[in-house]
């Protein structure tokens, strides 16, 4: 039996595609970098060497308790994001929303959903399910394929089905068997049962019905499958948040040791900040990249090889003997050659004694004569 199956290539254009898929996005404008002057920590070499009962402090100067305070939401209080709610609803862009909806927006968060509900309402039924679709993580493919299959069911008239014509009788083929295959009817079935039902004269029927359960059946199956991505996407989010709040815990609310070192509490904010505040733009991705994301994109290989000496050096972050000991060496073999380099510039009489002082005769004694001088 030859094979009915859907025929729904070209259904949407790459334009229409493409426009459907991205008409939502949202550009996220340039972080502007923010840049300190890094002070530098001495270590003074004789007090590397004694044994320290707790870990030196160490780090950036305290700046005022003022300054160094900021909120969780980038500084700004939660008034400011329903101000602006406000101010959007007065301009008809947030037209749908209440007052309460308005003034319920406390956090970063909050206004963003909002937005989101905005963009939403704007959108029809189809737009809104793709937009729905790829917000839950469902691949473009994924949702391409299921969009055009829907698409397709949907365009099929009664008229086209109740055709006598050689094209009607194979869309009724196409639709029977391929419901059947959706129910699970091996192929050799689904062609028994579609060479009974044209003989029972029921073929229109049965393609009526075969083209409500496939239209279920794809719908169904999108609908899962954007069920299943979504529960993953926020199972990530969930455990993205429960590793940032703990990164957070450990860096600014416990000690932060190295060996003998403890870094004070700016230097730690420093360390947080560096990690996890977005500060540029990538101009391939769009995505909003942190300092050392930033860093990691631009030198790739500089930054496996600083990774890679820092792991050395302070032995997976345990302590910083390695470190110490170089600077101590280094110190030490400087105050070595300076001190071959005295000895060596050094005058010496006839007995190997050193020249400090000489008696222009020798004949005195060195002791009690008045004819010393600086030799």
């Amino acid at each position: 039996m030859e094979d009915f199956g859907f025929d729904i290539d070209g259904i949407l254009s790459p334009e229409e595609a493409e426009e459907l898929f991205n008409g939502t996005d949202e550009t996220v404008s340039d972080v502007p970098q923010e840049t300190e002057e890094k002070d530098e920590v001495e270590t003074d070499n004789a007090e590397v060497e004694d044994e320290q009962s707790e870990p030196e402090e160490v780090g950036m100067d305290e700046e005022p308790e003022e300054k160094a305070v900021a909120s969780k939401d980038g500084g700004a209080s939660p008034s400011v994001y329903s101000s602006i709610a406000n101010a959007l609803k007065d301009d008809g862009i947030f037209p749908d929303f209440t007052d309460d909806e308005i003034n319920a927006v406390k956090t970063a968060e909050d206004f963003a959903e909002l937005f989101e509900k905005a963009v939403d309402a704007r959108l029809d039924e189809r737009q809104q399910r793709i937009n729905a679709a790829l917000t839950n993580g469902v691949q473009p493919d994924t949702v391409r394929s299921y969009e055009q299959t829907i698409q397709y069911l949907d365009s099929i008239s009664e008229e086209s089905i109740d055709d006598e014509s050689e094209e009607g009788e194979n869309l009724r083929k196409s639709l029977i068997y391929n419901d059947l295959i959706n129910r699970g009817y091996t192929q050799e079935r689904a062609t028994r049962e579609i060479e009974k039902s044209f003989k029972a004269g029921s073929d229109i029927d049965d393609a009526k019905d075969a083209l409500e359960g496939l239209r279920q059946f794809y719908k169904a199956g999108y609908k899962k499958i954007q069920d299943e991505s979504k529960a993953s996407v926020e199972a990530q989010k969930r455990q993205q948040k429960e590793n940032a709040e703990q990164f957070r815990k450990m860096v600014l609310d416990e000690d932060v040791v190295l060996g003998n070192v403890k870094l004070d509490k700016r230097t730690r904010q420093k360390v947080f900040d560096s990690v996890t505040k977005p500060v540029y733009k990538d101009p391939d991705t769009g995505n909003l990249l942190t300092e050392v994301q930033k860093f990691q994109k631009e030198n790739p290989l500089e930054f496996l090889k600083q990774l890679g000496m820092w792991f050395t050096l302070t032995n997976g972050g345990k302590n910083t003997d390695a470190l110490v000991k170089e600077q101590v060496r280094v110190a030490k073999n400087k105050g070595i050659r300076e001190l071959e380099r005295k000895i060596n510039s050094t005058s010496f009489n006839q007995d190997g004694t050193l020249k400090y002082a000489g008696d222009t005769e020798g004949t005195k004694d060195l002791l009690l004569s008045d004819d010393w001088k600086v030799g």
